[in-house]
């Protein structure tokens, strides 16, 4: 049960973190949890927010509903939810939101989510996002391969799979993906990567926008380097990160 005092903090503090123009409210670092979550989606202030970062406020699956439910959220279009513990419960509440095909940015970073809310949100409605981070979330290759088929993510420009434990099988999937094909920034650095991920980017006849390449902190070694500097397809590389 929300309380008058929850609701009249939140109020408070939304006063003090909205923006001038009210379509941006940063929570950031707030640690409001999940009582607090589901207070702020009583706001109709909310109405206007196309903004919305809730990083770091000890969120977990049991706020999920509150978000994933709420009315006044008509014009949400980025929503940055990192360093909580959704986990995979979480996860599939959020990938069933009614807002998701208006997004353009989902920042789901550290979040404790496994191969079950990864695979969730991949198959969930974003037909409009353009920035997908699953940033240091175990969510390994299964998440990865399901994403690169699924045209719900057809838009997306960039895309963020850092130290999310994924392999060669899981690149070779990206590489060959014809859904993805508008990306332009891809983060795949500190996972479990060898030559033969290299191998199959290099070789990728689809992954062509890429302009930014991030594989630091992988075993590609200097034959894999080698495969992505002498791609045809990565023409377009113009940053290529690998320490």
């Amino acid at each position: 049960m929300v309380t008058q005092v929850k609701l009249d903090y939140i109020n408070r503090l939304i006063d003090s973190c909205i923006s001038e123009d009210n379509d941006s409210l940063e929570l950031k670092g707030k640690f409001i949890g999940d009582e607090g979550l589901e207070a702020l989606m009583l706001c109709e202030r909310l109405e206007a927010i196309e903004n919305l970062d809730l990083t770091k406020n000890n969120l977990t699956h049991r706020g999920m509903p509150y978000l994933a439910n709420c009315a006044f959220l008509k014009n949400l279009k980025r929503l940055y939810i990192g360093d909580n513990n959704i986990a995979d419960k979480g996860a599939d509440v959020l990938a069933k939101a009614h807002f998701t095909s208006r997004l353009v940015h989902l920042d789901l970073r550290v979040n404790n989510i496994g191969p079950v809310g990864g695979l969730a949100v991949v198959q969930g409605d974003f037909p409009r996002l353009q920035v997908f981070v699953l940033q240091e979330n175990n969510v390994e290759d299964e998440t990865l391969i399901a994403l690169a088929k699924t045209s719900s993510f057809v838009n997306v420009r960039k895309l963020n799979f850092y130290h999310t434990k994924i392999t060669d099988k899981g690149i070779k999937a990206l590489a060959k993906s014809k859904v993805l094909k508008k990306v332009k920034h891809l983060n795949l650095a500190r996972n479990i990567l060898r030559a033969d991920a290299a191998f199959a980017l290099g070789r990728t006849k689809t992954l062509l926008n890429v302009e930014t390449l991030l594989m630091f902190d992988t075993f590609i070694g200097d034959a894999g380097v080698k495969a992505l500097l002498d791609s045809e397809g990565l023409s377009k590389l113009k940053t290529l990160r690998l320490t």
